[in-house]
């Protein structure tokens, strides 16, 4: 299996614990620069919010009694988090499908939440998603393909996208996208929260994706500067806030349909951080609290 590299072979230490890379790619940070433990420092360590995310997520959904898909979501985001750190501490194939495959597996659970915020969980919609989601992991696991993997993975993220602004047009009676403050003015400031929230969640996401593209572009010329900015940590720590503001925005939506209630979020900061918290009505709705 041949590797993707973005910078000269022999530019990095290669004298690792783990040995010899085995992944299909090798990013642009010089490798076992820092400890010979850690191939890739920057971009193992910088998974911190990923993994924060997750776990708050775990125990906000755990707390707040949420069904079971949006526990799902939390393990996912923690999944990814351990093992994309995992991948580039270690640069070997089986930690990289770690890494890539929970991405993937998130993505479908993100999807499955979208679909039946409205409602009731669909077993059929689940299974039929776990299926897939086996059997796309078992065909990567068979070749690492990178770029099928990256195509793969954005048409997901795009979809994703495409949920969630639907789910601002319907919910919060105004689009994702800029409108007059006049027009904003007419929507219920908690609305105006909850669309702030779906934003941020594609601002964060359209900012990581496009300095991942920069990283793999200029790597050289990163490599050329004084200090390499390592924008591929950099699309790490922005990943880690998309995914947090992505995965409140659905609880608190599914809390306030279910509830019907208006959304109910907290924020530090006017638009820094945000997170669900219960509703003054404690889940009084009809629809039902299992899958």
């Amino acid at each position: 299996m041949g590797q993707i590299r973005f910078e000269p072979s022999g530019t990095d230490n290669t004298g690792g614990w783990w040995g010899e890379a085995t992944s299909s790619i090798d990013w642009c940070e010089r490798n076992y620069t820092h400890t010979v433990y850690i191939a890739e420092f920057f971009n193992t360590i910088s998974n911190i919010g990923l993994i924060a995310s997750g776990c708050h997520t775990i125990y906000t959904a755990i707390r707040l009694q949420f069904e079971l898909r949006f526990i799902a979501l939390g393990i996912g985001a923690l999944l990814v988090g351990l093992g994309s750190a995992a991948f580039h501490c270690t640069l070997q194939y089986w930690a990289q499908m770690w890494d890539e495959v929970p991405m993937v597996w998130t993505m479908l659970v993100w999807s499955y939440c979208h679909i039946t915020m409205e409602g009731q969980g669909s077993w059929a919609l689940a299974a039929a998603l776990c299926v897939y989601g086996v059997w796309w992991g078992y065909v990567h696991y068979l070749g690492a393909y990178v770029v099928l993997f990256q195509v793969h993975f954005g048409v997901l993220v795009v979809l994703g996208i495409a949920f969630l602004s639907r789910s601002v047009s319907v919910w919060c009676t105004v689009p994702i996208l800029p409108v007059s403050s006049k027009r904003l003015a007419s929507v219920h400031v908690q609305h105006r929260k909850l669309r702030l929230m779906g934003q941020l969640y594609v601002v964060y996401i359209s900012a990581a994706f496009v300095i991942w593209v920069v990283d793999q572009k200029f790597c050289p010329s990163l490599h050329a500067l004084p200090v390499n900015p390592q924008l591929h940590a950099w699309w790490h720590l922005l990943a880690g806030l998309n995914v947090h503001f992505g995965l409140h925005f659905m609880m608190a939506l599914r809390q306030s349909i279910v509830d019907r209630a208006l959304p109910a979020t907290a924020w530090w900061g006017k638009w820094l951080l945000a997170w669900v918290v219960k509703t003054p009505q404690g889940w009084v709705g009809k629809l039902p609290r299992r899958d």
